[in-house]
Parts: structure tokens; C-alpha cells; sequence
């Protein structure tokens, strides 16, 4: 059995079967239908479009070149964005986009209540000529597209067919392209949408009022995937050889919670900066020139936000999940990022230090 391989808890037994029965259902009513169902006719005219990104803060980060192409190509076009508590911060710090309209899925009923959602109800009243479902398929974004009731809907479709396809008037499908980057995937759902964007598109871009150090370099190391946890010791040697030759002055460390255990590298010279949200975390790391991150939101964040950093990576996915950033170096070994050496993090350091020299 197929389901088989997804049984992780007791409750899966029955849960997964189900849910294959289910998706069986769905596909066979979606080949019924998909023929008889019209999508409606494109917008004449777009004035005002709903950008729709949920879940993580690297994708929210990988939108905005897409956002800033837009508004490039059409200055007119009037941008909104539906974004969750989560990342909602990012587009706040994008100067393209009008409104940023949060949402809590799991209000009330979750998905079951979506189509009473108050958020969803106002923005119908906005009466969006586009709206576009920004990432891979989800039944949850399909939903808040359809509900929103925009007069175009755009997203990408499921492979095998779902009657949540009927969402969108425009059904993307996913490009097939070597060494493409996430926000190529982005751009594609864009350029399908009709809108205009540049053939290069500009870096991933936040606004930012803090001033910068002089010669300061942030640590972000903490990272929920466990192949990409750089060590300890390993952290603190390449600080202690970056502020012993004078190549940095000062080391400041961000961690998710006070009691990360990459505390310990203060004893090492890291100065620890208490961070409690997004916002805060992009004030005070915006303050320094470099940084040294585990791969994920981090690593997008400092990127965008213009700093030069050096990405540690055990997941062997970023030739597709790099920050999207004019000043980056990768170093990754797949499910072995302990043996990335610390000479080699001190030498990317280094190399991109001497790059960006005549800009720093």
C-alpha cells in the first residue's frame, strides 16, 4: 500500500488510507468536471492585485523581487499582500506594497470556516482584479484564493488534478528548469498571471533604518533542521580566528530563545543580542555587515537586508533555496555539516569580505 510509508503514529492506520480513498474521490469528480467549468475572462484592466504567501519567512523573502519587478514594470498597479502572524513582518519592510492584510488560519473552525473568515470578508469588498496564490499546490491556498473572490484567480494546481484546481481561472503548473532558484518558481506564477516583469529581476530587498557597525559580523546558527546544526566548537573557532586577526571587531549572536545552546559562544567573544520577534531581529541584525547563518529564514533575512553571508548547510537543496542575495557563499555537505572545516568558513568569510570591499 502506498499509504504504508506515512505511518508514523497509531492513528495513521486509519488516517492515511482515508485520505488516499479521498484524493481518489476528488480526482475522478475533477476529470467529470474539468471540461464543463470555464475559467473567467482576464481582467481588461489591473489596477489593484492580492498577493497571497503563507508559512515561512525565506519564502515571504522570495517573493519580493517578484513584488518590486512588478511595480517596476507597472508603478500604477496597486499591490496588496495576505500574509500570515508569522511572516507578515517581511512585506512590512517592502516600501512596493500598500497594504499587508494579516490572517490567522486556525480562527474559529480553520479551514472548515474559511469562507466566513472576517479578513477574507473584507477583502472581498476590495474587489481585486487579480488575485495569486504564491508557492506549490495547498488546498489552504487555493481556499483563501477562492474566497477572497477576486475577479481572476491564479495558483499553482495540483499534478495529478483536485477539485481545489477549480480555484483558479489560470492553473500554473511548475516549471521544469536545471539549477533554478525558488524565486524563478515565483516569477513563473507572476508572468502566468500576465504581469509584467524585467528579464533579470532585482535581489531580494527589505527596508531597514539601523545604521551599520563598523566591521561587525552577526552568528545566526540556530536552525530546526538538525543536518544543518554547525557545532559548537566548530562556531567557535572561526570566532575566535576572526577577532584574533582583526578580520571582524566585534561578534554578535542571535538565537531563537535564551536558552539555545550556541549561548556557550559567548565564552568566545560573541556578544549575545536578545532578539523576541521578526521585527526585532531585523533591527538589530541589520546593524552589521556580515553574517555567518544556518540555511533557512535567517539567512534570507540578513541577505535582503543587504549584508554579505556566508550559509552553512547540511540539506544539500541550495542551488534552489540560496538566499537570493548579490553577496552570498554557500557551503553545504548533504546530512554532514559538521565536516564543513573551519578554515573553509574562515576563507568564504574572507573572499567575500575582499568582494564586497570597494561597497563596504
Amino acid at each position: 500500500m502506498l499509504y504504508q510509508g506515512r505511518i508514523k503514529k497509531p492513528i495513521d492506520i486509519i488516517k492515511q488510507p482515508w485520505l488516499d480513498f479521498h484524493r481518489l474521490i476528488s480526482f475522478c469528480i475533477f476529470k467529470l468536471l474539468e471540461n464543463r467549468i470555464r475559467s473567467r475572462d482576464y481582467p481588461k484592466n489591473v489596477k489593484k492585485i492580492l498577493l497571497i504567501r503563507r508559512n515561512r519567512l525565506g519564502d515571504a523573502v522570495n517573493v519580493l523581487p517578484v513584488i518590486e519587478g512588478i511595480k517596476l514594470c507597472s508603478p500604477d498597479i496597486e499591490i496588496h499582500v495576505l500574509a500570515n502572524q508569522y511572516n507578515a513582518t517581511i512585506f512590512k519592510h517592502s516600501p512596493y506594497i500598500k497594504t499587508v492584510h494579516v490572517i490567522n488560519e486556525k480562527w474559529f473552525l480553520g479551514k472548515l470556516s474559511l469562507f466566513m473568515h472576517p479578513i477574507l470578508l473584507g477583502l472581498r469588498k476590495e474587489d481585486f482584479d487579480i488575485v495569486i496564490g504564491f508557492g506549490g499546490y495547498s488546498s489552504a491556498l487555493a481556499q483563501l484564493v477562492l474566497w477572497v473572490k477576486g475577479k481572476y484567480n491564479v495558483g499553482v494546481s495540483s499534478k495529478k488534478g483536485n477539485l481545489y484546481d477549480f480555484a483558479y481561472d489560470c492553473r500554473v503548473a511548475e516549471i521544469e528548469v536545471e539549477n533554478k532558484h525558488h524565486v524563478d518558481d515565483m516569477a513563473h506564477i507572476a508572468r502566468s498571471a500576465k504581469l509584467k516583469l524585467p528579464d533579470l529581476l532585482p535581489y531580494t530587498h527589505l527596508d531597514s533604518d539601523s545604521s551599520k557597525l563598523s566591521n561587525c559580523l552577526a552568528i545566526c546558527p540556530d536552525v530546526k533542521r538538525k543536518e544543518s546544526c554547525y557545532p559548537v566548537d566548530k562556531y567557535a573557532k572561526v570566532i575566535q580566528e576572526l577577532l584574533e586577526s582583526d578580520d571582524v571587531n566585534q561578534v554578535i549572536l542571535f538565537t531563537e530563545n535564551e536558552n539555545s545552546p550556541y549561548r556557550e559562544l559567548e565564552q568566545y567573544g560573541a556578544r549575545w543580542c536578545p532578539t523576541r520577534n521578526v521585527e526585532e531581529f531585523i533591527k538589530e541584525v541589520s546593524k552589521c555587515r556580515w553574517a555567518i547563518s544556518s540555511e533557512g529564514g535567517s539567512a534570507h533575512i540578513v541577505g535582503a537586508l543587504g549584508l554579505g553571508v556566508i550559509v552553512l548547510s547540511g540539506m544539500g537543496h541550495q542551488t534552489y533555496w540560496r538566499p537570493y542575495a548579490e553577496f552570498v557563499s554557500v557551503l553545504e555537505r548533504k546530512q554532514a555539516v559538521d565536516e564543513i572545516e573551519t578554515y573553509a568558513v574562515i576563507s568564504a568569510f574572507r573572499n567575500l569580505k575582499a568582494q564586497m570591499g570597494c561597497q563596504v
